[in-house]
């Protein structure tokens, strides 16, 4: 009650509160004294003076019942609009359901701080009968009122919620669909894969991305046969992208590493049809199980061109550099001009996760791949890839490409970059190479990255960025 008081001081009935709540009289009828008590912060609320209001509002979160709740809730639609939003934000954290029409018709209002005030609002009184309203104001609003919008849905309680929304995702238009959708995901509704994988065999591809995307937060290993078997009967080709990624993000919820791929090499071979059979590869790359290399090998030398490529670009993307080996021999070997880049390119790229091998050896493979470069932009690559390599031989394999007129900028930025990453030891070549960088780039900025790594090594504070 004191701080009840204390918060009404700056209002001008506070005095007269003092008196209605029994402070002064212990003869007062309470029932008397509540009703005093609204009609005093309702007049207050009315004022139109931003302190008495303040005052009004501070005191409403303090006083227990639902006859004050019904009261705000009756007289909401007539205060102005950022008393509204005041009284909406308490009504939340009053948290007596008996507003939630009054605030579910302020979500209507003219006003767009009154909307979004009361979409949260919702959020916290709401029911299973406030889904399709926030899915349908989450579909058609923007912003801040959108925002509102998908925050309550995500966040409304109740055991049955998640029941509503997967009722109404299959009777909804698509838009609301998308929503509801996302909100299976938010809400890690794990009941809804089967809704999800008959979503993604709808008309809407705005709802079948959106499902892909869900699946791969909600779906689990024991799902993978029906997943697999979705990618396998796609209506569009254009979803494959989304597809693949779905499985692999799947498959990699298993805990062995070396099982992971073990779903989709089950189904691969009894499949015929090439893109499918592409997709699997592809799905393979993605998911990164060494026990699929085997088969990825062997489909590098596949009649068809499709199995070829997939089989390729999933050995490229390996998150690791086992592949090295194979990649080199097709950009060696391969007649076809295509698979021989993208080999460089992904040889290239695994080359920077090789950890285990002699530095001598890997700036071999380096060069190499310079000599397998068909032109300036493929060897430009290979150059951006030496700059990763913090080793001195691969310093002085950049400082002898700098007079290179085609490829001096390229390797004069890998000087800086591998003298800067080259740990501790090595320090007077490093300087001696960065030297060399000033006094032969015509390029100020790598001049200015050149000295600012000398002065780091000569123990200068580096600048501030």
């Amino acid at each position: 009650m004191v701080r009840m008081v204390l918060s009404l001081r700056k209002c001008r009935w506070a005095w007269m509160l003092v008196v209605v709540l029994g402070l002064l009289g212990p003869t007062v009828d309470r029932a008397t004294a509540q009703d005093e008590i609204i009609k005093l912060v309702i007049d207050e609320l009315k004022s139109g003076d931003p302190e008495r209001q303040t005052g009004a509002i501070a005191i409403v979160r303090d006083i227990p019942g639902e006859t004050i709740t019904k009261a705000l809730a009756e007289e909401l639609p007539g205060l102005s609009p950022p008393v509204q939003v005041q009284v909406l934000s308490t009504l939340a954290d009053r948290g007596d359901a008996s507003a939630l029409p009054a605030v579910v018709a302020a979500s209507d209002s003219a006003d767009e701080s009154v909307r979004v005030a009361a979409l949260k609002t919702i959020g916290q009184l709401g029911n299973v009968s406030s889904v399709p309203l926030l899915a349908r104001r989450a579909a058609e609003s923007r912003g801040q009122e959108r925002k509102a919008a998908r925050d309550s849905l995500y966040r409304l309680r109740g055991g049955d919620i998640a029941k509503a929304i997967l009722e109404q995702l299959a009777a909804s238009e698509p838009t609301v669909k998308v929503e509801l959708i996302r909100a299976v995901g938010e809400r890690n509704i794990t009941q809804g894969v089967k809704p999800l994988l008959e979503a993604t065999a709808g008309s809407d591809r705005k709802v079948r991305l959106e499902s892909f995307k869900v699946l791969k937060v909600v779906a689990g290993p024991e799902d993978l046969p029906a997943l697999i078997d979705r990618v396998l009967n796609l209506a569009a080709e254009s979803d494959r992208n989304e597809a693949e990624k779905m499985i692999a993000a799947v498959a990699h919820k298993i805990e062995d590493p070396q099982a992971q791929a073990a779903g989709v090499l089950a189904v691969l071979p009894n499949v015929k049809d090439v893109k499918n059979k592409a997709s699997l590869l592809r799905i393979l790359g993605r998911i990164g199980d060494s026990t699929a290399l085997p088969v990825l090998r062997t489909a590098l030398k596949d009649a068809e061109k499709d199995v070829q490529d997939a089989a390729l670009r999933a050995l490229c993307d390996w998150p690791s550099p086992e592949p090295v080996p194979d990649l080199l021999a097709v950009a060696q070997t391969s007649e076809n001009r295509v698979h021989r880049i993208l080999a460089l390119r992904g040889f290239v790229q695994q080359l920077g996760l090789v950890s285990d091998q002699p530095a001598d050896k890997v700036i071999a493979l380096y060069r190499q791949a310079l000599d397998l470069a068909p032109n300036v932009m493929e060897k430009k690559r290979v150059l951006a890839g030496l700059g990763g390599a913090a080793t001195l031989p691969a310093l002085e394999m950049a400082v002898s490409l700098m007079d290179d007129e085609t490829l001096h900028l390229e390797a004069e930025s890998a000087v800086v970059r591998i003298a800067r990453n080259l740990g501790s030891e090595h320090a007077e070549r490093r300087k001696a190479a960065l030297a060399q960088v000033i006094e032969k780039t015509k390029n100020e900025t790598i001049r200015a990255q050149a000295q600012a790594a000398i002065d780091q090594l000569n123990g200068a504070e580096p600048a501030p960025n």
